[in-house]
This record gives C-alpha cells, structure tokens and sequence, in this order.
C-alpha cells in the first residue's frame, strides 16, 4: 500500500471517530443541559453572642469539629452575677411588703368580725330593751287604771285611804319604770351606731389594705421577671454552637471586649450540602424538579456526584446584586440572564463528606429522567 493510498484511509479513519464522537456529543447536549457556572453551598452560621463582655475563654480551634450546644466562648460573668444578686434582693424585699399587707387585712378581718359581733350584741339589747319598755307601758297603763278607779271609790268613801296611797304609789313605780325602760332603749340604740360605725371604718382599712395588697403583687411580678431577666443575660456569658459543624474565620481573643451582635467566629454546618448552579435562561426551557443531574467537582476531578434539581430561584442572579441593572437606561445590550438552579447532592456518596462550601464544579442535567 503507497503512501497515497494510507493517508487517505488514514483520514476516513479519523473523519469517522471524528464523526462518532461528534454525533455522541451532539446527542448528549441533546438530551443534556450543562454549566461550568456552579459552586458547592452550604449552611455558614455565624457565631453571635447575645451578651457584651470581655472574652474570659476560648475552648475551640480554628477548623475544629464542634457539636450543637458546645460551649465555643466564656465571656466574664461578674457584673451579670452581681444584677442577678441585686435582682433577687430586691424580689425578697416585695415579697416582705406583700406579707406586711396580708397580715394587715387579717387584723382589719378580726377586727370586723368583733364589730359585727357587738352589732350583734346591741341589737339583741335593743330588742330586749323594746321588750321592757313594752312591758312598762302596759304596767304603767293597768296602774293608771286601778289609780282611776281608786280615786273614785276614794271619792264616795268606800275605801280607806291607806289602800288608795298604794295604788298611787305602784302608778309612780310604774311610770318611773316606763321612763328607765325607755333610757335603756336609747342606749341600746345608740350601741347599735356606735359599734356599725365601728365596722364600716374597719371596711375602709381593710378595702384600703387590700389595694395595698394588689400594689404589693404587682411589684412582685415586676421584680420577678427582672430575676427571670438578670438570670437569661447571665446565661448568655456562656457562647454556645448553633449548630454541627466546623469553626472557622474566628476573630476574636481572650480579653477581648466583644458587643451583643458581634459576630466572633463562623460554623460551616456539615448536614446539609447542595449545587447553586447558574444556567442560562435559554437552558431552562426543558428543565424540571426532580431530574438527574451528574456533578463534577473540580477538586476531585473524575469523581462523579449524583444529585437531582430541587428548586429554581424566583429571579435572577442579576436582580440579587447590590446594584441590579436598569435597561431603561443608557444604551441598551441585551445580554443574556442566568437563573440559580439548586441541585441536592446524594448524601451516600462517599465524595460527599470531602465537599466544602465554595468549590467549583460543572453539572449537567439530564432532560429524559
């Protein structure tokens, strides 16, 4: 075989791979959407203290694992202690007045419940004393009678006068005893006044009391949530991890003082890993949730992930910035828009515990599945 004739079969021989491996990639973009505009996303929390303070401790190393509720940083408690202290004080001390105006109330009850009890008494006095001058006045009237009828048969002789002179004397007794019945009515009465006056007096303090008593809770429950307060403020000298993961981008140092709100370290959460993969909008047109997508991260280059499309941002990129563009302005371009895509990673894979937030990766998604 000449030369000529090699060459020439040599070139049928590449045009044909050439040709394969065209139509290959030709139907692969056909049943594929694919993006090297995608980075792996994570959950980075940031570590804020709800408390101001010097730093009195550090228990964590930059890049170390840490589990949910650990305790990352100590900030000095002493002033929070003292609040806490003073907060409890001054509890006990609302408490005391509130037990000073209970036993006050109590001795107001007593003392009405004496008054009612001498009202009590008077009105049964009154109701004997009534009973007495009744019974005086019917004496009185059956001597005034028998005094009548004496003073006639005295008149015509027919009684000695020894015997009239005791029928007058008994119409005096009689009416000296109407008189004393009737004084001792009226003092009775007056009993009942005196003693009712007596009780709504005692009424007034103990309703005066009472009020006491309500100021006195009320204080209380003042001085109760500034204990609940003081002892929260204080729990919150003690820093603790949001979440699972590993602590980095630490900015903080022992005696350093830090602010309510300061952020002091961060914590890349290890849980939850997924794809924000930026795809033209042109390349969303067959795109659904659920399709497969096969993802290849730079750092491990022939390591596949598998993972699937989960959402789709409801705008785009450019409409997240900080200065979104305003095509109604200056000369128009249009220039074509990218939407996030986020894809969730197949947490088995054995890739999956290697990926950090921020690496690079292409993915490509099949439109058939």
């Amino acid at each position: 075989m000449n030369k000529k004739t090699l060459f020439r079969v040599g070139g049928v021989v590449v045009l044909a791979i050439a040709l394969f491996f065209g139509y290959s990639e030709f139907r692969y973009l056909q049943r594929h959407e694919t993006t090297d505009d995608a980075q792996i996303d994570g959950d980075v929390n940031p570590v804020i203290p709800k408390a101001g303070g010097y730093v009195k401790a550090i228990r964590f190393k930059d890049n170390q694992f840490v589990k949910e509720g650990d305790t990352l940083i100590v900030l000095d408690d002493a002033d929070y202690k003292i609040r806490v202290a003073q907060a409890e004080a001054a509890l006990q001390s609302a408490m005391a007045a509130a037990g000073v105006s209970r036993s006050q109330v109590n001795v107001a009850s007593a003392t009405i419940q004496s008054s009612q009890a001498s009202v009590l008494t008077a009105r049964n006095q009154v109701a004997t004393a009534q009973a007495n001058v009744t019974a005086a006045q019917a004496r009185a009237r059956k001597a005034n009678q028998d005094f009548d009828r004496y003073s006639r048969l005295l008149a015509e002789k027919t009684v000695p006068q020894q015997q009239f002179d005791a029928v007058q004397a008994e119409r005096d007794a009689a009416q000296a005893q109407v008189q004393a019945a009737q004084a001792q009515l009226q003092t009775a009465q007056a009993q009942v006044a005196a003693a009712g006056t007596q009780t709504g007096v005692t009424n007034s303090q103990r309703r005066a009391t009472e009020g006491q008593i309500s100021v006195a809770q009320a204080a209380i429950k003042q001085r109760q949530s500034d204990l609940d307060l003081a002892k929260l403020q204080l729990s919150y000298t003690v820093v603790k991890a949001p979440i699972s993961g590993v602590v980095s981008k630490r900015s903080v140092q022992v005696g350093q003082l830090v602010q309510a709100g300061q952020a002091l370290c961060s914590i890349v959460g290890n849980s939850s890993l997924w794809v924000t993969a930026n795809f033209k909008e042109t390349q969303l047109k067959q795109m659904q949730q659920g399709q497969t997508v096969d993802v290849d991260v730079d750092a491990f280059e022939g390591e596949k992930l598998v993972g699937h499309v989960g959402s789709f941002a409801g705008a785009t990129g450019a409409k997240f910035t900080l200065l979104p563009p305003d095509n109604a302005t200056g000369n128009y371009v249009k220039v074509v828009q990218r939407i996030p895509v986020r894809i969730e990673l197949d947490k088995n894979s054995p890739l999956y515990a290697k990926l950090r937030p921020g690496m690079s990766a292409t993915v490509a998604v099949d439109l058939q599945k």
